[in-house]
């Protein structure tokens, strides 16, 4: 009951804080990569296929991770909401119920059913200012959210698997085979947390690795000696096939562009009081996982978990602040980018931590348990009534509130108003304002079924397909789109004097332009010239606007 009790005030508390960043159910992120994310999910429902290639196909690259996609778009068609809405209710369900569910599962499978642990297990996955938030604002990466969400499930399914669980232990197979349904959802869902799996489990690889060898050193007999030597080569042959996966499944160098953001005296610096690039501490947290990390080396059995953790770091201490090798082949999974994985120290941090708090409780526990004995005589009848487990209670339920307080009011109410910034739509959004917003509102009662609408996709105007279901030339704003979108996108304001631009026009059926004006996300681009500053002239009528610069044109020249 206690656990439930604790889960439900967990989705309460992420679910109040990504409803505050979002604004509204309709609200959208004004940000860069939301224009894919939003027109993957209605290529996804068009097409009723969900599948990497297909989304692949929608911006010309070879594939794309498409699990976040293909359960939003479930989503928006069981429920029959609007892509907005299904967006921001699938990201609460993720980081409100399937985070901290996972790390519960997590802690649990390396420090064991006690209701504290629970309990601190909660807490602390509500008080992370990189994850959950940072995945709604930065990007903004929902298949992360996704992915990273799951990744503490697959991990104590893993640490289970491999015996290394804290008590109960499922059937092997059982396990083997949980753990590989869950892994290949995380891979569906991003295949950089997929090796964010892979890495964080090498600790514990090696683990079982020396615990098995241990059984069998010295090696005297040939069983032995066989053992020891197959246990070897197989682990040997794991690092290369790892190192071999590291080196391939990566992006493309050239959209892998993100630099240090910080000398590396302030990595470090943060990643000791838990406040990566720039946030406030987390003082309680810090305080946690310092002593959970001298515990686990203490008690030895599970040194893996420091091991895990360090890994995570030293991640973060590449990208956000080493710039020279091995930082190029370490983190170029992840695009070089500090923030992404400055989103994953959570899922390492929060063990060590709850151990931390669990064992500082148990202190706790002791030195109450002597009250009674130590208070004088004359105060007799209230030391009897002043058990142990009161005064525990009397205690513990302040000092959970001033753990939860410190998080919230600090490190993430900060996480929550800087998403909250890239959600309000205003006339200075990235990405659409108010009036742009009425307008692709009415664009189902003007656009005919069929026809193709061009306009700069960096100010907004590709969200025609996402959000009023009329096809764009351009979906996404790096879309490899071919020879005549350019054409369209350099010349279709005078398409009437050049008789080359409308073969193209007529051969991608654009129909309309959107104009939304020069505010974009991506500042200025070359080659948009065509349709860029339009005014009513011999090759476009305008036939609808809202506000000062909305618009909306019909191509006239090459069809009337």
């Amino acid at each position: 009951m206690v656990v439930g009790f604790g889960a439900l005030a967990a989705a309460l508390v992420i679910g109040l804080q990504m409803a505050t960043a979002m604004i509204s159910p309709d609200s959208i992120s004004q940000t860069y990569d939301n224009v894919f994310h939003l027109n993957a999910v209605r290529w996804a429902m068009e097409t009723r296929d969900a599948s990497p290639l297909n989304l692949g196909a929608l911006t010309g690259i070879s594939a794309y991770p498409a699990g976040w996609h293909g359960l939003v778009a479930i989503i928006c068609e069981l429920s029959g909401s609007t892509i907005p809405v299904a967006v921001n209710a699938t990201n609460l369900a993720i980081g409100a119920v399937v985070w901290p569910l996972g790390c519960l599962y997590m802690v649990q499978s390396v420090a064991g059913h006690r209701i504290s642990v629970a309990i601190f297990s909660f807490i602390f996955a509500a008080g992370f200012s990189t994850f959950p938030m940072l995945m709604i604002d930065w990007g903004v990466l929902y298949p992360n959210l996704l992915s990273i969400s799951v990744l503490p499930a697959a991990l104590g399914l893993a640490f289970t698997a491999m015996g290394l669980g804290h008590h109960y232990r499922p059937n092997s197979l059982v396990a083997w085979l949980s753990l590989g349904v869950v892994v290949a959802g995380v891979a569906l869902a991003h295949p950089s947390t997929f090796m964010a799996f892979l890495a964080f489990s090498v600790p514990a690889i090696v683990a079982v690795y020396y615990l098995n060898v241990r059984g069998s050193w010295p090696p005297r007999s040939p069983s032995n000696r066989r053992r020891v030597v197959v246990l070897s080569l197989a682990l040997l042959a794991g690092f290369v096939g790892l190192t071999i996966l590291w080196g391939y499944l990566r992006p493309p160098a050239d959209a892998a562009t993100w630099g240090v953001v910080e000398t590396p005296p302030q990595a470090i610096g943060e990643l000791l009081f838990n406040a990566p690039l720039g946030r406030p501490t987390l003082g309680v947290l810090s305080l946690c996982l310092a002593v959970g990390l001298i515990r686990l080396w203490v008690d030895k059995s599970r040194r893996w978990l420091i091991g895990m953790y360090w890994v995570g770091a030293l991640f973060f201490f590449l990208a956000a602040g080493f710039n020279a090798e091995p930082r190029w082949f370490v983190t170029g999974v992840w695009y070089f980018d500090s923030y992404r994985l400055a989103a994953l120290l959570p899922v390492v941090t929060i063990g060590p931590s709850v151990i931390g708090a669990v064992y500082l409780e148990d202190i706790l526990r002791r030195r109450l348990a002597k009250i009674p004995d130590s208070v004088p005589a004359r105060y007799g009848r209230i030391a009897k009534s002043m058990t142990s487990r009161r005064a525990f209670a009397m205690l513990a339920v302040p000092a959970l509130a001033v753990i939860v307080l410190v998080a919230q009011l600090g490190p993430v109410s900060f996480a929550v108003e800087r998403a909250h910034w890239q959600y309000k739509n205003s006339e200075h959004s990235g990405l659409l304002s108010p009036d742009e917003r009425r307008l692709l509102a009415r664009l189902p009662g003007i656009v005919e079924s069929g026809a193709t609408i061009a306009g700069l996709p960096s100010s907004g105007t590709s969200l025609a397909y996402a959000l009023s279901d009329r096809a764009v030339i351009q979906p996404h704003i790096l879309t490899t789109h071919g020879s005549d979108v350019d054409v369209i996108n350099a010349g279709l304001k005078d398409a009437a004097t050049f008789p080359s631009v409308c073969e193209s026009v007529r051969k991608l059926n654009v129909r309309y332009v959107l104009d939304f004006g020069t505010r974009t996300v991506t500042g200025t681009l070359a080659g948009y010239g065509g349709v860029m500053d339009l005014e009513p002239n011999e090759s476009l009528k305008l036939i609808d606007s809202e506000g000062p610069s909305a618009r909306l044109f019909r191509v006239t020249a090459c069809w009337e």
